[in-house]
């Protein structure tokens, strides 16, 4: 009894399903729009897609290098602290 209740549950949502296949996205207008919005700026901003894995690359080594530098600093003033505080 369970299965064919499973079996007659399938059927109908593979009916119901078949009927969305064909049918338009519901958002494709603002999907055209955001595209075109999105080639826009990438034109005003003169980025090729050549250009931008290797920029957002660069930017990415750069904040990674700003992250270190800071590091190391805030570990050299701790150790600082702690020799003025172990020689008080």
């Amino acid at each position: 009894m369970r299965l064919e209740a499973d079996i007659r549950d399938s059927r109908k949502r593979a009916v119901e399903l078949e009927a969305k296949v064909g049918a338009p996205f519901e958002k494709e207008d603002r999907y055209h729009h955001l595209v075109k919005r999105q080639s826009e700026i990438e034109e005003q901003l003169d980025l090729t897609k050549n250009q931008a894995p290797n920029q957002l690359e660069a930017v990415a080594d750069n904040e990674n290098d700003e992250k270190n530098s800071q590091q190391q600093t805030q570990t050299k003033s701790n150790r600082q602290t702690r020799k003025t505080a172990v020689c008080v």
